[in-house]
């Protein structure tokens, strides 16, 4: 369980983040604090540097000016894996699990590192979460054999074993079975209730208008909006972009 005494704090704080590439501006200076204990969309059109913001939050690169704070604390520069212990975790599109482990293998993996945690308190937490996103049944079976829904309730499982305290989860509904989306946006409202902060990327607007505090746009490489979801996915430009709609 995560500390969120502090709610409505910032957890996450960008001050005036740039990225270019080969003269291309990606980020013009991007502004956005995230509150500590709330859902937090992002969203924009394709290239218009989600990504790439989520990789420079979570070390995989560097901007070329600006500030990431985490905590509190500046983490411009440093490592992913420094950056994941100090409780900032991210997901990928694509999801990155061990095909040829098991369900249970692939979280006793994720255990390693986490402060001084016995190899059985490892295993009774590999159980716990196994059973919050409702792949107990299965723990035997390889990763290979599980439904892409059932994959990304694994990596769910997986970033929970380093006991983060803010999660990114990056378009986590592509590609999942429409049966198995109502299930995921259940664990994400149950991770938030467990103390995560959460900043979510993700197309589908219905799902973050349900899903979100507030939703930031990100258009011509800056924060073009960031207000409650009824604002942003009611505004004509936003509507244009998603839905086709004038």
């Amino acid at each position: 369980m995560v500390d969120n005494t502090q709610v409505g704090s910032p957890i996450l704080h960008l001050r005036g983040i740039t990225k270019s590439f080969g003269g291309i501006h990606v980020l013009k200076g991007i502004d956005l604090a995230v509150e500590r204990g709330s859902i937090q969309g992002l969203i924009g059109p394709n290239g218009s540097g989600k990504s790439t913001l989520f990789d420079i939050i979570t070390g995989y690169q560097k901007p070329d000016d600006g500030v990431v704070e985490f905590v509190g604390e500046e983490i411009n520069g440093q490592l992913p894996h420094v950056i994941s212990r100090a409780g900032l975790i991210r997901t990928f599109q694509l999801t990155k699990v061990f095909p040829n482990l098991t369900v249970a293998e692939n979280l006793l993996v994720f255990a390693s590192g986490v402060g001084d945690e016995s190899k059985k308190d490892a295993e009774n937490r590999a159980v716990e979460l196994l059973d919050f996103v409702h792949l107990i049944g299965l723990h035997d079976r390889e990763a290979s054999t599980l439904s892409y829904g059932q994959l990304k309730l694994l990596e769910f499982a997986q970033v929970l074993m380093h006991r983060p305290q803010m999660l990114l989860l990056d378009e986590p509904f592509a590609g999942v079975n429409p049966g198995l989306i109502d299930e995921l946006v259940d664990h994400i409202r149950e991770m938030r209730k467990r103390g995560l902060t959460i900043l979510l990327v993700e197309h589908n607007l219905p799902i973050v208008a349900q899903l979100c505090d507030r939703v930031a746009v990100v258009s011509g490489g800056q924060i073009a909006m960031n207000d409650v979801p009824e604002v942003v996915v009611n505004d004509p430009d936003v509507k244009e972009v998603f839905l086709g709609d004038a």
